[in-house]
């Protein structure tokens, strides 16, 4: 026999869980790298319910990159995104942005890795060619930390979003990505 409370009591228990073990998941780098990865590939399938989004953004990451405080990488990347055009019909072209930036650098042994991000607003018309400059420091979390970035090769990879800054009438606001990489650069 079909019993409600006693279905509640499984869902909202899964439910605890399943948080629970999202918010152990998000203490690491990897973790954190892995929910950004899932929530960007829901937030895309979201926006498209929405009528606005969805489009994709082009993006350079210049192949190479500034040693900075003999610790981190500064690292530059160029975009451009289509716009967005809202369940109404407006063209949306001053959109929120933000870049995040990844970099892995074998060092003997051992593989320094650090990442970064940068926000603010980006022109997105198509055209206009968008710049970031992002500080990538060492990874840091409990029982690990990274070594410094160093002068040599290294592995970068980016991924920019741009959203819209209009309230919208479901729970997400229409987002334009991109992503790039593992693209080889070289810390000077």
């Amino acid at each position: 026999m079909f019993n409600p409370k006693r279905l509640w009591m499984v869902l909202s228990s899964a439910l605890t869980l399943g948080v629970a073990g999202v918010l152990v998941l998000a203490a690491t780098a990897p973790g954190s790298s892995a929910l950004r990865a899932v929530a960007n590939n829901l937030t895309v399938a979201a926006h498209a319910a929405v009528g606005g989004g969805g489009g994709v953004v082009t993006l350079t990451v210049a192949p190479a990159a500034t040693l900075t405080a003999k610790l981190a990488a500064t690292v530059s990347v160029s975009y451009t995104c289509p716009g967005i055009v809202d369940s109404t019909g407006h063209e949306e072209n001053v959109l929120a942005s933000t870049v995040y930036v990844q970099v892995m650098q074998r060092q003997g042994k051992v593989v320094a890795h650090g990442s970064g991000f940068s926000s603010g607003t980006a022109i997105c018309n198509s055209n206009f060619v968008n710049h970031a400059t992002i500080v990538v420091v060492p990874d840091v979390y409990p029982g690990f930390t990274s070594p410094p970035l160093k002068r040599g090769t290294a592995l970068a990879t980016a991924s920019v979003s741009a959203c819209s800054t209009a309230v919208m009438s479901g729970p997400f606001g229409a987002c334009d990505f991109g992503s790039a990489g593992p693209l080889t650069i070289s810390i000077k």
